[in-house]
């Protein structure tokens, strides 16, 4: 269990905040901070209250009982991320783990990871991600029509979600958290289809046991286009041959399945559909277009994983918890807690 001392200091970096930073704020100084967080002093409520208004937290955060270990994380991201951006990004996610831990012990509820063997996902040739995406797909009762929200799929499964706000150069991280369940990290500003991608993507990292050459990061890109679109709903909405693919037809396609008109046209190279040649072609009026950037039109909209909300919404309606509780767990205002639709 983390010490007071040890819960400030957590909330301060995630604050994005040094000790003068937060001294300075208080009006105490930068020694009385360290003592705070080291344990040689413990704050009193007045200092309590203080320390919850700067550092943007509320009060309970601080007496938390639940504490989480986190394994090394994986990232998706298109740049190398600062240092005080991945510290910032590491607390927030341990900090809605935390909630999330306790939401489930309050109210007797865990999902079983379900993940298959890994005996049953050796691959060594790109046809075998294929088998290992229906196979999954299968298991889990999916069909092969659209996946309605990826996230809730990936939670009813024993794999946590978290949605948080980060830079514009972090997609997704995966860790494990106690050793034994995994956690996938999503960026909340990004559209629908770029987090259901990603998401699909860390899940071909935690299923897949390459045994050949294959390049990892070439096998979670193929794992998540065959996951979001099987390759016989793909071959019925394109066709199995094609020399030019319409833009309108992929826009189309992306709003009924999630995935962006870009991975559509990967999506029809992996599967033969379109050669590379074909492919290129389109990317070159896509980025011309200034495509490769931000998609044209309506854009997908973001997912959020429901689970966490549905058990406290059980929670509070048979008392177990208080809307102050409630608040806090889900980490909102008490105003919006009350609301009826917050």
């Amino acid at each position: 269990m983390a010490t007071i001392g040890e819960r400030i200091k957590a909330a301060r970096i995630l604050a994005g905040l040094s000790q003068e930073d937060l001294g300075g704020q208080m009006g105490v100084t930068k020694m009385a901070i360290s003592k705070y967080e080291t344990g040689g002093v413990i704050p009193n409520s007045t200092a309590l209250i203080a320390l919850s208004k700067a550092l943007d937290v509320k009060i309970e955060y601080f007496f938390r009982s639940m504490s989480v270990t986190l394994s090394k994380p994986s990232y998706r991201c298109r740049k190398a991320l600062a240092q005080k951006e991945e510290t910032r990004i590491l607390g927030k996610t341990a900090e809605w783990l935390e909630r999330y831990l306790m939401v489930e012990h309050l109210t007797g509820t865990e999902k079983p990871l379900d993940l298959p063997k890994p005996e049953h996902c050796r691959i060594k040739t790109v046809s075998d991600i294929e088998k290992i995406a229906h196979k999954i797909r299968k298991e889990w009762n999916l069909g092969s029509d659209p996946i309605e929200n990826v996230m809730d799929v990936l939670e009813q499964h024993g794999i946590k979600v978290g949605v948080v706000e980060a830079p514009e150069s972090f997609d997704a991280l995966t860790l494990w958290y106690n050793d034994k369940c995994p956690v996938i990290v999503v960026n909340k500003r990004f559209p629908g289809d770029r987090q259901r991608y990603n998401l699909a993507h860390e899940l071909g990292h935690l299923v897949l046991q390459i045994e050949s050459d294959l390049d990892a990061e070439i096998a979670a890109h193929r794992f998540a286009g065959a996951f979001l679109v099987p390759d016989d709903m793909a071959v019925r909405e394109l066709g199995t041959q094609r020399n030019v693919l319409d833009f309108r037809e992929l826009y189309i396609l992306k709003h009924k399945y999630g995935m962006s008109m870009a991975a559509w046209i990967h999506r029809a190279v992996d599967l033969g559909i379109v050669t590379q040649a074909a492919a290129k072609r389109h990317w070159i009026s896509m980025r011309a277009k200034g495509w490769h950037k931000t998609e044209p039109h309506r854009q997908v909209p973001a997912e959020s994983p429901t689970l966490m909300r549905l058990l406290l919404f059980r929670a509070v309606s048979e008392n177990t918890i208080t809307r102050s509780r409630f608040a806090e767990l889900l980490g909102v205002d008490l105003a919006k807690a009350v609301e009826p639709c917050a």
